[in-house]
């Protein structure tokens, strides 16, 4: 029974991981009705750039919020650049243009970094507790607790603010909240 329970405990954060990427894909394609295919080698490269601003000699937090903004930056740019030109495309252009963005920040990725996997910092420590026969890493704990608290604000956000009510109404029915001017 110990063993299921530390597989399970293992697998909440885990599994928190892989619902927050979800979720990341289900917001981006409600907002703009794109798939973006490039979007988890978008999220890759800007976790090697905050890498390699801690490897340049950066603590966790500046460089974690640094990385924001030049992401936030970066993909501010690849939509102007590249997205909005063929956003009233045949939806195959949207695809090829996303498949393409993902093969060349895969590609220079690997170029600008190496191959070889990097060692990424923690905020969390690396300590763990016992209960009752299970070992729950406080890294485990942190992941959970970041996940729910932006699942929790991402909700707040969508359900209590002006702007939110809108990008919920305008992913609903985009014609008709165009002509209310939403």
């Amino acid at each position: 029974m110990a063993d299921f329970l530390q597989q399970v405990v293992s697998g909440l954060a885990s599994g928190a991981i892989f619902a927050s990427l979800a979720l990341a894909l289900v917001l981006i394609y409600r907002a703009t009705d794109v798939v973006n295919f490039s979007q988890g080698e978008m999220a890759t490269f800007a976790t090697y750039i905050a890498w390699a601003l801690m490897d340049n000699g950066l603590s966790y937090w500046p460089a974690f919020l640094l990385t924001l903004v030049l992401a936030f930056l970066g993909g501010a740019a690849i939509e102007r650049t590249l997205i909005r030109p063929v956003e009233h495309r045949p939806e195959i252009a949207i695809v090829i243009v996303t498949i393409g963005l993902l093969i060349i920040l895969n590609g220079l990725t690997g170029w600008i970094w190496g191959a070889e996997p990097k060692a990424f910092d923690s905020p969390f420590p690396n300590e763990t507790w016992e209960v009752g026969g299970v070992t729950i890493s406080q890294q485990d704990v942190g992941v959970l607790v970041i996940c729910l608290i932006t699942v929790l604000a991402l909700w707040a956000f969508f359900r209590f603010t002006t702007l939110g009510l809108a990008m919920r109404a305008v992913a609903n029915n985009p014609t008709s909240s165009r002509l209310v001017g939403v």
